[in-house]
């Protein structure tokens, strides 16, 4: 079973690889700004994926927009593979969701995907069309998914000290991304020994189910045993996108960076059920004493490595 401590390695030598990649790539060819004629548009698949989110700072943790708790002040993101953990499951964020009983909940895609027959769910993946223009830039157009799976024991927040675990809501969220974006490759289209860097925008559907609960509170009269209840949402998050890949034939790494809007992409039940009284909810979990908000987003950035193949 990866831990999280070599996953983190396997992250962090993927970027050095990379970037050893950079420093040896051969520039592109100076006559290329004058014709494209022996440029061909090229496909490049991204696969088994790692990725780290973070957020725009400590109050756009979607958990502590949702409670108010400040358990989840400045908590941590998604961090780890997507796909195939040896050991473990071959879609573990998939599994986490399916066996936390989510799938009801599934927005329209997810629930179409996992009619997949064996798979029984969609891989994450990019795939990525980029082709030539008359210039000496390059346009790619790109279609990707992924997912994330944040649990309200692994998000809260490390320099809040240490509390009974009742003292916090219990969250378990799952998101889906299918993601379309445009990009432009500064240097053209990536050759074998070249190295691709791109910018562009896209717009992503996401899909979340989040089961939302109070954990059994000796504190509260009335909340002898965990209460929880299933929602799901569906919204539109514009993001922006940049990275560096291996170009050329075969296979090679990518890095590329994401960074989603400040849209509310996804509602919060806690708005209009606290599963125990608002008032008892408001003194016991809500540190920043105002409404909560009925729909919170993800701002801050994605990070995601991956291994390519480019033809």
């Amino acid at each position: 079973m990866f831990s999280t401590k070599f996953l983190r390695y396997y992250f962090v030598a993927a970027v050095i690889a990379l970037l050893l990649f950079v420093s040896g790539a051969s520039a592109q060819e100076e006559t290329a700004a004058a014709s494209t004629g022996g440029k061909n548009a090229v496909w490049r698949i991204g696969f088994w994926e790692i990725l780290h989110q973070t957020f725009s700072n400590d109050d756009t943790h979607p958990f502590y927009q949702m409670t108010g708790t400040n358990r989840f002040k400045g908590g941590s993101g998604f961090f780890g593979s997507t796909v195939f953990e040896p050991g473990r499951n071959l879609y573990p964020n998939v599994h986490h969701k399916n066996e936390d009983g989510h799938s009801d909940k599934d927005g329209f895609l997810t629930k179409l995907f996992s009619n997949i027959p064996f798979l029984k769910a969609l891989p994450t993946f990019s795939l990525e069309y980029i082709l030539p223009t008359n210039y000496f830039v390059g346009i790619g157009l790109t279609f990707a998914y992924t997912n994330i799976w944040l649990d309200d024991e692994k998000a809260r927040s490390a320099t809040i000290g240490a509390n009974p675990s009742y003292a916090t809501p219990l969250l378990r969220l799952a998101s889906h991304f299918y993601m379309f974006s445009a990009s432009i490759h500064p240097f053209g289209v990536p050759k074998t020994e070249d190295m691709d860097v791109f910018m562009g925008f896209g717009m992503s559907r996401v899909e979340s189910t989040l089961k939302y609960g109070i954990r059994a509170n000796p504190t509260i009269v009335g909340a002898e045993v965990t209460q929880t209840k299933l929602s799901g949402s569906t919204g539109t998050m514009p993001f922006r996108r940049m990275g560096i890949a291996s170009g050329g034939e075969s296979f090679g790494f990518m890095l590329e960076f994401l960074f989603p809007g400040k849209s509310e992409i996804i509602d919060n039940p806690f708005a209009t059920d606290t599963i125990i009284d608002s008032t008892i909810y408001n003194s016991t979990y809500n540190d920043r004493g105002e409404s909560l908000p009925s729909k919170v987003g993800m701002a801050g950035g994605i990070t995601r490595v991956s291994w390519t193949y480019s033809f």
